[in-house]
C-alpha cells in the first residue's frame, strides 16, 4: 500500500471542524422532511489514499509543489477526509474522490472496497486533474435535485478561481476550502518570478493582490525623491482578501480560522463558504461555530 505523508496537530483540527460539520450536515438532511427530497454527494477534490500517515517525531516543511516532506520513517497510520466521510454515522447518497496520482487513488479503491464495502457503489473515483474534474461534475447535476459538501484541500497552490466560482454558481454546494496563507511566495519587494505572480493571479482570480498586499510610497532625499515599495503581507491582510473574493460568488462566508505548524507559523485558512440562498443561514451558524469552538 503507498504511503500517504502528511500532517500534524494541524491536520487534526483540520479534520475534526470537517467531521463535525459532516454530521450535523447529514443529520439535517436525514431529519428534515423537506431536506431529504435532496440526494447529497461528498466530493474530496484532493482524497490522496484515504489513509494519513503522521510521523512520530519529524520536522514537517510544506512544499507548495507535490506534498508534505517529513524526515522521519516512523509514522502513525490514520484515517484522511475520504475515510472520516465514509464512516459517518449517517452516510451520503454519493461519493466522489478525485486524485490525480493514479497509485494514490488506486490504494484508495482498495481501502473502500475493504473497509466500506456496503458502499463501495456510492463512491465514484476519479484519477484526474482537480479544476478539470470539479468543473465537469459541476455541470452534469441537477442541482434542483441534488446538494454537495465540496472539500479542497490542496498541497499548495492548485486550485484555480474559476473552480471555486464554478462551484458557487451550482446554488447547492457547501465548500470547505483549506487556502494556503502564501507568505513566503510574497516577496518583500514586490519582486517575484513572473510564474508565481502568473499562479497567484489563478489563485485568487483578480490581479489586485498587487494592490492589496504592496503599496508604493514617495520620499525624499538628498539625491530627489525614492518610491519604496512596501509589503503588507500579514496573515490578516491574506486572510481577510481570501474571505472577501468567496464573498464575491457565494452568497455567505465564514470567518476562517487560521492552521498553524508546531512553530506556530501560519500554513493554511480553513476557510467555508455557503451557496445555497436558503440553507446558507443555518449552513454558516453551525460552520462557525465549529470553526471558532
Amino acid at each position: 500500500m503507498i504511503e500517504h505523508v502528511f500532517g500534524g496537530s494541524w491536520t487534526e483540527d483540520k479534520l475534526r471542524r470537517l467531521h463535525e460539520y459532516l454530521i450535523a450536515y447529514r443529520n439535517i438532511f436525514t431529519s428534515n422532511p423537506r431536506a431529504r427530497y435532496f440526494k447529497t454527494w461528498y466530493v474530496d477534490a484532493f482524497a490522496g489514499t484515504g489513509s494519513r500517515s503522521t510521523p512520530k517525531s519529524a520536522s514537517l516543511q510544506l512544499d507548495y509543489g507535490d506534498g508534505y516532506l517529513v524526515d522521519d520513517d516512523t509514522s502513525n497510520f490514520l484515517d484522511g477526509s475520504a475515510k472520516i466521510a465514509l464512516g459517518l454515522p449517517s452516510p451520503f447518497d454519493h461519493y466522489l474522490f478525485i486524485e490525480e496520482s493514479r497509485k494514490r487513488a488506486e490504494t484508495l479503491q482498495e481501502s473502500v472496497l475493504a473497509d466500506f464495502p456496503t458502499l463501495a457503489e456510492r463512491v465514484q473515483i476519479e484519477i484526474a486533474d482537480a479544476n478539470l474534474a470539479l468543473c465537469e461534475w459541476c455541470s452534469e447535476r441537477d442541482w434542483s435535485k441534488e446538494r454537495a459538501v465540496v472539500f479542497l484541500d490542496p498541497y499548495g497552490m492548485q486550485v484555480e478561481w474559476k473552480t471555486i466560482t464554478t462551484l458557487a454558481a451550482t446554488k447547492g454546494i457547501d465548500l470547505w476550502y483549506l487556502f494556503p496563507i502564501a507568505t513566503r511566495v510574497l516577496t518583500r519587494d514586490g519582486d517575484m518570478d513572473k510564474q508565481w505572480a502568473k499562479r497567484l493571479d489563478v489563485l485568487f482570480g483578480t490581479p489586485d493582490w498587487r494592490s492589496r498586499f504592496y503599496s508604493t510610497r514617495k520620499a525624499e532625499t538628498l539625491f530627489g525623491p525614492v518610491e519604496n515599495v512596501e509589503r503588507d503581507a500579514t496573515e490578516q491582510n491574506i486572510q481577510n482578501f481570501i474571505e472577501e473574493r468567496l464573498d464575491t460568488c457565494f452568497v455567505a462566508v465564514a470567518r476562517s480560522r487560521i492552521l498553524r505548524n508546531s512553530k506556530s507559523s501560519p500554513l493554511f485558512a480553513l476557510c467555508f463558504a455557503a451557496s445555497n440562498e436558503k440553507g446558507a443561514k443555518p449552513a454558516l451558524k453551525i460552520a462557525q461555530y465549529i470553526l471558532e469552538s
